[in-house]
């Protein structure tokens, strides 16, 4: 598999994983929200079914991890939860 593969991959779960959690934010209950939301769970369960089949299950839980962490804001207390001194 070569970088532009790996990268192409990335950026799919990516923006899946950036959709769905924009569909999360903005349920409101309403019908268009919880389409939205379904929708946004259908594409993240095919740029990861997609990954998991390229790549294989380990790099694939790489990717999806990096992903995860790339999205998702620094945490406020660096030690792990801990609250500072």
């Amino acid at each position: 598999m070569d970088k532009t593969t790996r990268e192409a991959l990335a950026q799919r779960l990516g923006q899946a994983e950036a959709a769905l959690q924009q569909a999360q934010r903005k349920m409101d209950g309403s019908l268009t929200a919880r389409t939205r939301l379904e929708m946004a769970r259908t594409a993240y369960r095919a740029a990861e079914h997609q990954a998991l089949q390229v790549l294989g299950a380990r790099v694939a839980l790489e990717v999806v991890e990096q992903s995860v962490l790339a999205a998702s804001p620094p945490h406020p207390y660096p030690s792990g939860g801990a609250l500072p001194r």
